[in-house]
């Protein structure tokens, strides 16, 4: 085996690898952060999970393409291994949470989910009586994601992409059933248009993912991509619409405002821009991106196929 192949084959393990340990460490953190949710009312859990809406569906909407260039017809097949991950921002850290009725003051600053520990604070009339906010479960300045992808084409200048990931539920109260797809669609617009110098796409793109009773994500972005070639180096960009949903559906044990809660947030990014390169080593590709709206996120990977 050349020494080329060699490296491509240890960087796709390498990646794989880290699609497995990522999906298995997300899912794993999933017990501890339904244990902080539980101490939340509906309103706190809103400020608490917000930078996780607004990380998570920037990640999820990442990574989808790598080139505008697509042929009007023959067969495409590539597997990509697609990793991303979003910068958590200090103000993504702490957020201004209320406290039990009649406890004074009426808010405080404590740890979002990207925070570290709780802030514990007296009542200023009644020195005696103290409460603490519960404390992050994500201490880290990004937020990664790894999934992997397929891509099928050409029909009328049209491929289809898919990713999935599934964790099976592992005992009672360790790891929950987890599912991440997202499936999309690109067409070609370079097919309509010879005499331009780049390539040119539009694409839709779906996203879910779900973790046992607790989470329920949807995402969806859809806009125009460009890429130029030269010899072995793909520049590459585009510019998107998005949205994302997360919903939390737990029990919360609060003493003040116990029962069911059911909320849903809204991620940040409703619009970005991606630039990046693509590097062709033959069968394989290696790629790599910024994209840049509310939230500020990175993706790149490694793919195989023609």
């Amino acid at each position: 085996m050349s020494r080329s192949n060699q490296l491509v084959r240890g960087g796709m393990l390498c990646l794989l690898g880290a699609v497995l340990l990522l999906s298995f460490c997300t899912a794993r953190s999933q017990g501890k952060l339904e244990i902080a949710l539980e101490q939340f009312s509906g309103t706190a859990a809103q400020g608490y999970m917000q930078p996780v809406a607004d990380l998570f569906g920037a990640n999820m909407n990442s990574g989808f393409y790598h080139s505008a260039q697509m042929s009007k017809w023959g067969f495409h097949l590539s597997f990509d291994i697609v990793a991303m991950t979003s910068m958590v921002g200090d103000d993504q850290k702490t957020f201004e949470a209320p406290t039990p009725a009649g406890f004074t003051p009426a808010k405080f600053q404590t740890a979002t989910v990207f925070g570290g520990k709780g802030t514990e604070i007296s009542d200023a009339t009644i020195p005696g009586l103290r409460y603490k906010g519960s404390d992050g479960v994500f201490n880290t300045g990004n937020f990664p994601l790894a999934v992997p992808q397929l891509t099928i084409g050409y029909i009328y200048g049209t491929e289809l992409i898919a990713r999935y990931v599934f964790i099976p539920k592992i005992g009672e109260d360790v790891i929950p059933e987890s599912n991440l797809w997202g499936i999309g669609a690109r067409h070609s617009v370079s097919q309509y248009l010879p005499d331009i110098p780049v390539d040119l796409a539009v694409g839709v793109f779906y996203q879910s993912y779900s973790a046992g009773d607790l989470i329920d994500f949807t995402g969806i972005c859809y806009g125009v991509q460009a890429s130029k070639s030269f010899s072995i180096l793909t520049v590459y960009g585009g510019l998107s619409a998005e949205q994302s949903t997360l919903k939390l559906h737990y029990v919360s044990t609060d003493p003040f405002v116990p029962g069911v809660v059911d909320i849903s947030l809204d991620g940040a990014n409703t619009f970005r821009f991606t630039g990046g390169l693509s590097l062709s080593l033959g069968f394989a590709k290696i790629f790599a991106d910024a994209n840049f709206g509310s939230v500020t996120c990175f993706s790149g990977g490694i793919g195989f196929g023609n």
